[in-house]
């Protein structure tokens, strides 16, 4: 019987480093880009840097791009009248979730004067829309190249073991398996949701021990990049007070409504599988030890049959992914 030892089904999280790749592929690209208006010409020159992180992610039959990097080039131009001038541009952001209009381009101009103006106008105008067009192109092309090593074609797999410990997964309902759940519920209560609508609900409160830092573990549960890397795909999260989170694609979403560094976190919180315009109110306490953080969590306003549900997600989603990803305790 045929099987494929790379990723049965596409089942498990698989990733891959491309940054070597990207920093040759965004100086094959972007090196010789040249621009022109009204007679002033500039052109990139070199690819000076190209930091930070580039992954290419398959979880459960998705390929997944995660990429944050900084780039640094040099330029160089001549104005109509035969004026010199030469610079750097910097982009300290080209990300997975970064709109095209937010690019940010810092333009410098050495030996600057009145006369190479001209020439930073151009770049502006004319370069800058040119090496947008790049970083649109990237993600496309990254999975070209790369996709296939983690990710395997269904008609290239032969005939696959069955998955152990799976359970089925519907499209708004995704959790994972729990061993001796911890959670306590508390008896019913009911509230409304934003439509007047009434919700029989209840409160499930759990104490989860990580073998980190009350800092680190506040860093990981709201900082976008260590988000997106638990969660193993794109996700909108900050630590600003009253901004929106969305994470697993929309599954679970809501609003950050307070917060004391390294110690707490307050939530407004829901499943996408919930009744419409209802949100539960999640806590998180952290409890600083001498060599581990207890992190309490109290979530009231829990609909009524969701309590189990509920629970998987918290433990296999948010605790357990945690602790594989970042080796902050052991994982059952």
């Amino acid at each position: 019987m045929a099987t494929n030892w790379k990723n049965v089904n596409n089942w498990h999280w698989v990733n891959k480093n491309c940054l070597n790749w990207t920093q040759n592929y965004f100086e094959k690209e972007l090196v010789g880009l040249e621009a022109e208006k009204d007679g002033h010409k500039v052109k990139i020159t070199s690819l000076d840097e190209c930091t930070g992180d580039v992954d290419l992610n398959q979880r459960k039959g998705k390929i997944i791009t995660i990429y944050d990097v900084a780039i640094k080039l040099s330029w160089e131009g001549t104005t109509s009248d035969g004026t010199t001038g030469n610079g750097k541009i910097f982009i300290p952001e080209v990300a997975h979730d970064t709109d095209p209009e937010d690019y940010v381009f810092d333009i410098s101009v050495n030996a600057d004067s009145n006369e190479k103006q001209p020439l930073r106008d151009t770049i502006k105008k004319k370069l800058t829309p040119l090496i947008c067009k790049k970083f649109e192109a990237f993600a496309k092309d990254l999975i070209k190249e790369h996709g296939s090593d983690v990710y395997i074609a269904k008609d290239e797999m032969g005939t696959a073991a069955p998955t152990r410990g799976a359970e089925h997964v519907a499209k708004e309902k995704t959790s994972i398996n729990r061993s001796q759940p911890s959670t306590t519920t508390t008896p019913t209560t009911s509230s409304k949701t934003e439509k007047g609508s009434k919700v029989n609900t209840t409160t499930l409160e759990d104490t989860v021990e990580f073998q980190t830092s009350a800092h680190e573990l506040y860093e990981t549960l709201l900082d976008t990049q260590r988000v997106c890397a638990w969660t193993r795909g794109p996700a909108k999260i900050s630590k600003e007070k009253g901004s929106k989170f969305e994470l697993f694609n929309g599954n679970v979403r809501g609003e950050l409504l307070e917060t004391v560094p390294d110690k707490k976190i307050v939530q407004s919180w829901r499943l996408q599988s919930w009744p419409e315009g209802h949100y539960s109110t999640v806590t998180m306490t952290l409890d600083q030890g001498n060599d581990s953080v207890q992190l309490h969590v109290k979530q009231t306003g829990v609909p009524i049959g969701e309590e189990e549900l509920t629970e998987r997600n918290w433990s296999g989603y948010y605790w357990r992914s945690i602790k594989q990803t970042f080796g902050f305790g052991a994982v059952f």
